[in-house]
C-alpha cells in the first residue's frame, strides 16, 4: 500500500525526538494541504516513538509552512530554500529536491505566444513561495500587466487553467494529481522564448532546471521529457525550539536515513550531512549545527601546532629569563667575593702593619659594600651576611691589636 510522504516525514520526526528523557510538552507541525492524511495513524505512531505529544497545525490551504512558522502557528515545517530569509526562522537539514509539476487544463491552449499565461486562471498548491516566484517571473518575462495575470486563491477542477504545484517526484503516489490535466514542459516548442526553465532559473534564488523524465508518472503529458525547475525543500523550525531537540532530531535523521529509505525513498535519499550552510537561505539551528560539527577538532586540537610552538618559544624565553638571572647572580658572587679576598689581605697584612690605617680601609670597605647593595650590584643574601660577619670579626681583631700597640 503507497504511503504519503508527509506520513513518512512524521515519522522521521517521531523518532528523532523519541530519544528525549525530558518530557517537552507538545510540538506542532505544518502539513501542506493538498494530499489525505490519515491523524488516526500518524499521531499516534509520532507519539509513541517520541513519548510527546504532537498537533497537527489545522491551517487554511493558503498558509505555507514558513508563514506558519512565522506567526507561531508550527513548530516544524517544510520551506522551500528560494524562500527570502525571515528573522526567526531556522534551517535543519535539506529534506528533498522539491520539483515543480504544472498541470494544464485539458483543452486548454497555451498558444498566445509570447504571452502563454494572459488571462489564464493559475492555481498555486500550498501558497509555494517557489511557485509564486515562478509564475512572478514568467508574468514578467511576458510583459504581463496586472490585469492579465489571474492567480486564483481556490482550485475549481475542470474550471482552473493552470496548477502549480512544487513537490518531490513520487511516481507511485502523484496525490498532487488532478484528473482532467496534463504535465506541461516548459520547453514546449511553442513557448519556450517565454517560459524558458533555464531563462527562469537564472533569476530565481536556488532554484535549477529539472527534468522529469519520460514515463516517470503514468500520466498525459510525461509520455516525453518533461522540462522544469527543482528546489531544495528544508526541514526548518523557529528558531526558539531547545537545542537539545534539534540535536536528537538532526541525528537520528542522518543515522537512521536507511530505515527512512525503505519508506520513501524519494523524500530521504537526498539527506546527508555534506552539505554548505552557506547555500541555504536560513542559518542552521543551533542543535543542528552543533551535530553537524560533532567530529570537527576541538579549538585545542584545531590550534594544537600552533600551540606547540608559542609553548616551545616560551619555554626557550623562560629558559634565558633564567640563565640570565644566574648570570646576574653569579656575577653578584663574584663582586662579594673580592670583598672577601680583600678582608683576608687585610687580615694578612695586620701582622706586620699598624692597625689604625688597616681599620680605616676595612671602614672604606664597608661602605664601598653598602654602596654597591643599595645600587644592586650586590644581593642581601647569604653570601652578604657571611661577609659583615667576616669584617665584623676583622675589625673586632684590629681593634684588639691597636688597644695592644697603645699600651706599649
Amino acid at each position: 500500500m503507497n504511503k504519503h510522504y508527509w506520513l513518512a516525514l512524521l515519522a522521521v520526526v517521531s523518532i528523532a525526538l523519541a530519544g528525549c528523557s525530558e518530557p517537552i510538552g507538545k510540538l506542532r507541525m505544518h502539513i501542506p494541504k493538498f494530499g489525505v492524511i490519515d491523524q488516526d495513524i500518524v499521531k499516534p505512531l509520532f507519539e509513541q516513538q517520541s513519548g510527546i505529544g504532537v498537533t497537527i497545525a489545522e491551517l487554511p490551504p493558503q498558509v505555507s509552512g514558513l508563514d506558519a512558522l512565522l506567526t507561531g502557528q508550527a513548530d516544524l515545517a517544510l520551506v522551500e530554500n528560494s524562500s527570502p530569509f525571515q528573522t526567526g526562522v531556522r534551517a535543519v537539514l535539506p529534506a528533498y529536491k522539491s520539483v515543480l509539476h504544472i498541470l494544464i487544463r485539458d483543452g486548454t491552449n497555451l498558444d498566445d505566444f509570447p504571452k502563454p499565461l494572459r488571462n489564464r486562471s493559475i492555481y498555486i498548491r500550498n501558497d509555494s513561495p517557489a511557485g509564486k516566484g515562478f509564475v512572478e517571473m514568467a508574468a514578467e518575462r511576458q510583459k504581463l500587466t496586472a490585469d492579465e495575470l489571474n492567480i486564483v486563491s481556490e482550485l475549481k477542477p475542470g474550471e482552473t487553467d493552470i496548477i502549480v504545484y512544487f513537490g518531490p517526484v513520487v511516481p507511485r503516489s502523484p496525490r498532487w494529481y488532478v484528473p482532467g490535466y496534463s504535465l506541461f514542459s516548459l520547453e514546449h516548442e511553442d513557448v519556450a522564448g517565454a517560459m524558458s526553465a533555464r531563462a527562469i532559473s537564472y533569476m530565481l534564488p536556488h532554484v535549477e532546471p529539472e527534468v522529469i523524465p519520460a514515463q516517470t508518472y503514468d500520466l498525459p503529458g510525461n509520455e516525453v521529457d518533461v522540462y522544469t525547475l527543482s528546489v531544495d525543500a528544508l526541514l526548518a523550525t523557529r528558531r526558539d525550539i531547545p537545542e537539545r531537540i534539534i540535536y536528537k532530531l538532526t541525528k537520528t535523521v542522518l543515522q537512521q536515513k536507511p530505515r527512512f529509505e525503505a519508506i520513501a525513498p524519494e523524500i530521504f535519499s537526498g539527506i546527508n550531512e555534506n552539505f554548505d550552510p552557506l547555500d541555504l537561505s536560513f542559518p542552521l539551528h543551533s542543535g543542528a549545527r552543533r551535530y553537524l560539527a560533532r567530529d570537527e577538532p576541538s579549538t585545542l586540537e584545531r590550534y594544537a601546532e600552533t600551540i606547540n610552538m608559542l609553548a616551545y618559544l616560551l619555554f626557550a624565553l623562560l629558559t634565558g629569563v633564567f640563565g640570565l638571572a644566574r648570570l646576574h647572580s653569579h656575577r653578584k658572587k663574584d663582586r662579594i667575593d673580592e670583598f672577601y679576598s680583600k678582608i683576608m689581605a687585610i687580615r694578612m697584612r695586620a701582622m706586620n702593619e699598624p692597625h689604625e690605617p688597616l681599620l680605616f680601609e676595612l671602614h672604606q670597605l664597608e661602605l664601598e659594600a653598602f654602596d654597591s647593595l643599595i645600587s644592586e650590584k650586590l644581593a642581601a643574601d647569604e653570601s652578604f651576611r657571611i661577609f659583615i660577619e667576616l669584617l665584623t670579626r676583622a675589625i673586632a681583631e684590629l681593634n684588639v691589636g691597636t688597644k695592644s700597640e697603645t699600651s706599649r
